[in-house]
Formats: C-alpha cells, structure tokens, sequence
C-alpha cells in the first residue's frame, strides 16, 4: 500500500521539488489545493498551496516505473525503462496541470457563503478582526464628557471610588497573558515603559509598545484605537500579548489623557506608581484615571528604594505588581485603603 504524505509550499512545482528531495523519486502529487488568507486590512495576506503526496513502497518502484513484486517479475525479458519513464513524467506534467486548475476554483469556492476553513479560523482571530472593521469605521458618538468635580472629589478622597468589601482580603489581580489581549500600564516619566518591561520578562516575552507622552527606541508607538487593534490582529498572528506603556507625561496631564486612554480599549488597565513619590501626589492623579476608567490593579516600582512604600494600598485600588513580580498573599494585606498601611509620605 503507498504511503501518504502532506506537504505546504508557494507552489505546487515548490512542492513537487521538496517531494522529490524528501521521497525520492517515487513521490506523486495525488490532490492540491491552494488557500489564501486575506489579511486584516491588506496586511499579512498570503497564498500558499498544500498538496497530499503519496509514495509507492521501495520494492515496487524502480527509477520511478511502478512495477509488480519481486515474485512475480518474468525471468529474462524486461520491459525498457526510458519508454515508461518518459511515459511517467508526461502524465505527471499533465496531473500538475490539472492540479493547478483544480486549485484556481478551490480559490473561487473561497468566496462562497461556507468557504474551506483555514488557520486563522479562530475565535480570538474572529474578534480581532471585527475590533479592527468597528476601529476603522467612524466613532459613533462624541467621547463621554467628563466631570471634573467627580474627579476632583476622587482624588482628594480615593475611598471614593474603593471597592465595597474592601475589609476582606480581595484575590490579586494578575496581568493578563492571552494571545491577543491588550493591556495598558499608565503611570509618570518612564515607569509604565518598567513596568511592561518586568511583566514581558515575567511572561516569556510580550509585544511592548508605547502610548501617551513615552516613547522608546525599537517599541512601535500606538496612538490610538486603530492602531491598538492592528496590534492585537498582530498579536495573534505571533501568538503573544500586548503590553502598551502610556506615559501621562506629568501628574496634572491625567485628565486630558482620559479620552486617549479609553480610546484603546484595553482588555486592562494598570496604573503604575513610583513608591518613592509622595503619596498625596500619586493619590490625586491615580485617583482621576479611576474615577473615569476601570482601572484593574497598581503596579509599584521602587519598593524597595523606600521605607513606606506599603502607602500605596491607601490609593484604594489592588496592588498586583511589586518591583518585578507578583505580591505574596499577605505582603501589605493587599488590600484596597488598608487601615493596616501607615500614613505619610510614600
């Protein structure tokens, strides 16, 4: 019985070549067909063929002539081998001919209401690209109008906008590591480029991109929805996440960023805090982005360049990120305005 084989080339001669290299010459091309994906917007668009080959067993072939068993060949007389040989690559010809035509209106049958399925036939695939089609489409409606006096007794009072049921230990939150997913880290100066930085580490690598007023040498800079969802359709193709570091420039900068953040459409929302800050100056601006955003969990950088940075719990949101790692289950109670956590400068 002839084994079976598939192989994956740009053409169907490129496969006949590798068959050959691989098999020998008793390899056929018994059936093609060509895909085609289309991309997300012209980008990553290809089209590739996959053939089945099949190859004859060793003992009935013979430079290529398929012939009977060994038991049953006549003694003396042999047939000629150039005669059948030519015979042999003039039906191959014709088969890739016809392969090829066969794999023209396999491409046609793609445009039907139920097309073959391909890899990227996935449901994180599916949602990317419909994220993509509403981000180039225009916004529906003006951004929602922000209130300053909210903001503005959000920040004085960041129990405000604490969570109910603060008193009790609340699970710590974790940075998402899905393929595809989007988070964003926001904080001052250069801590939110850090911060993804430590959690691509922690994760085995992530796409890290920038936002907002940061920008690095060799990070693609997102700049709004558009560009954050062609970074996810990315992101699936490569199979990682997408860390986008959003640099709030200074802290009196947070309100007029709001519109740009929300714009992303961050699966999560992260604000990163510098510990050694003072706590009051963080606490305001923390406080404008949760008062308007849901805003996940803190992350802290320089913990342990201070001797209070245990502070931030008083920002009323989770910790979730520690210098470079996750928190323990009881390192700072982890939780929202602890009563735990002392006063003072952080």
């Amino acid at each position: 019985m002839p084994n079976r084989y598939r192989l994956k080339g740009s053409s169907l001669e490129e496969i006949r070549r590798k068959a050959e290299q691989q098999y020998g010459p008793a390899a056929r091309i018994v059936s093609a067909e060509r895909v085609s994906s289309p991309g997300i917007a012209g980008l990553f668009a290809q089209d590739r063929f996959e053939a089945m080959i099949e190859v004859m067993p060793r003992h009935e072939v013979v430079t290529g002539e398929v012939v009977p068993d060994a038991d049953v060949l006549p003694g003396p007389a042999a047939t000629p081998v150039g005669g059948a040989a030519g015979s042999a690559h003039q039906l191959q010809g014709a088969a890739i001919a016809a392969l090829l035509e066969e794999a023209n209106a396999a491409e046609l049958s793609l445009h039907r209401p139920a097309p073959a399925g391909v890899s990227t036939e996935s449901r994180d695939f599916a949602e990317v690209m419909e994220q993509l089609g509403a981000g180039l489409r225009a916004p529906a409606g003006p951004a929602a109008s922000v209130d300053p006096a909210a903001v503005d007794r959000a920040a004085v009072d960041p129990a405000a906008v604490e969570p109910a049921g603060s008193g009790t230990t609340a699970p710590i939150p974790a940075p998402l590591t899905g393929v595809g997913d989007l988070v964003v880290l926001v904080g001052l100066g250069e801590d939110a480029m850090d911060a993804a930085l430590e959690m691509s580490t922690a994760a085995g690598g992530a796409d890290v991109r920038t936002a907002g007023d940061l920008s690095a040498y060799g990070h693609l800079h997102v700049d709004g929805r558009q560009s954050a969802t062609a970074a996810r359709a990315h992101a699936v193709v490569t199979e990682r996440t997408v860390l986008v570091a959003f640099g709030l420039g200074r802290a009196r900068n947070a309100l007029a960023r709001v519109p740009s953040l929300a714009a992303l459409n961050a699966d999560q929302v992260w604000a990163v805090v510098d510990a050694g800050r003072k706590h009051e100056d963080t606490a305001r601006w923390v406080g404008v982005l949760s008062a308007q955003l849901p805003v996940t969990a803190v992350a802290v950088v320089g913990a342990s360049e201070t001797g209070s940075a245990e502070t931030v719990t008083g920002l009323g949101l989770p910790v979730g990120w520690i210098d470079g790692r996750r928190p323990r289950p009881d390192e700072w109670l982890n939780r929202p305005g602890s009563s735990d956590a002392p006063g003072g400068e952080g």
